[in-house]
């Protein structure tokens, strides 16, 4: 029989002052391999599933590491739109000398409107965040 593993604890001395003052014998709450029950259990026998395969696989659709997308940064976003706003201004301007509607006195000319359709002026809407929640109820 093999020699009975020596487990850790604290010394001696130390030992029998802890239970002393304990008044009765102090059991670790170490679990070591020969003070507890072997595990008799037989090893799980699962059936192989449809992402066990290397072909035929289904996982690819349903990753959710494909649905991230690349993150939209609202400034160069914004930075584009007053481009693009600025352009169709400058088009409108242009238009407006070419066809002689620009008025002959040096008045300014009346501002453009634009619309915030993707269709008409070729810029997309700006994202903004969600409903935000109000601590304090509603106002």
């Amino acid at each position: 029989m093999p020699p009975k593993p020596k487990h850790r604890d604290v010394a001696g001395f130390l030992s029998r002052v802890r239970n002393f003052l304990l008044g009765r014998t102090h059991k670790t709450a170490h679990r070591f391999a020969d003070t507890i029950s072997p595990s008799t259990q037989p090893p799980p026998n699962i059936p192989r599933g449809s992402t066990q395969s290397l072909f035929a696989n289904y996982y690819y659709t349903r990753d959710p590491r494909n649905l991230v997308k690349p993150f939209v940064d609202v400034m160069q976003e914004h930075k584009k739109v007053l481009a693009a706003e600025a352009k169709a201004e400058e088009a409108a301007k242009k238009a407006q000398a070419k066809s002689g509607d620009a008025p002959k006195d040096g008045s300014p000319v009346p501002p453009v409107e634009f619309k915030d359709n993707e269709g008409d002026s070729g810029t997309k809407k700006l994202p903004t965040p969600g409903k935000v929640h109000s601590w304090e109820g509603p106002h």
